[in-house]
């Protein structure tokens, strides 16, 4: 390069300089060339400088890219496990709605034929013919005994006891 430049100021300049003193032009050829190979490697380091924080600048956002991929991935599994575990919450829940269902219809049968049975017993026909059949007869007369709350006497069981309280009341009377 300051060759060409050497040769192009000799051409305008009309004669040739000797080579032993150097002409200012190309005294400031030679500067601007130093300079110039200066600067070249200046703009070479800095290059490799920039590439190196380019560099860095991928890595940490293929570091920020793999930390929110794995943030994304924690999230998505945190809300699969909360629904499999509603779902299997939400089964469980219907198993034993049906379990109890199938209680509740099996109290309710058997409430009616407790029902039908307490019917059947409580018919003042059916306990006459209950009565007969193990040879029990009618009372001919009925009788009443009024006792007050003074006479009223009770067993060791704490049962009421109608003998004892007729005895009591056969002594207050006496």
């Amino acid at each position: 390069m300051a060759s060409a430049q050497r040769a192009y100021s000799e051409s305008y300049s009309g004669f040739a300089r000797s080579a032993a003193a150097p002409s200012r032009a190309q005294r400031r050829t030679d500067g601007n060339a130093a300079r110039s190979i200066e600067r070249g490697r200046r703009e070479r380091s800095l290059r490799v400088e920039r590439t190196g924080s380019h560099g860095e600048r991928q890595s940490s956002l293929l570091m920020t890219a793999a930390i929110m991929a794995a943030i994304v991935l924690v999230v998505i599994a945190a809300l699969s496990f909360a629904r499999i575990s509603l779902m299997n919450a939400t089964v469980t829940t219907l198993i034993e709605a049906d379990a109890l269902s199938g209680q509740i219809e099996t109290a309710r049968s058997e409430g009616v034929s407790l029902e039908m049975e307490q019917s059947v017993l409580s018919n003042t026909y059916a306990i006459n013919a209950a009565a007969k059949r193990l040879g029990m007869a009618e009372p001919y007369e009925v009788g009443v005994i009024a006792l007050s709350h003074d006479v009223v006497a009770v067993n060791e069981d704490g049962a009421l006891s109608l003998a004892t309280s007729l005895k009591t009341l056969a002594q207050t009377q006496g």
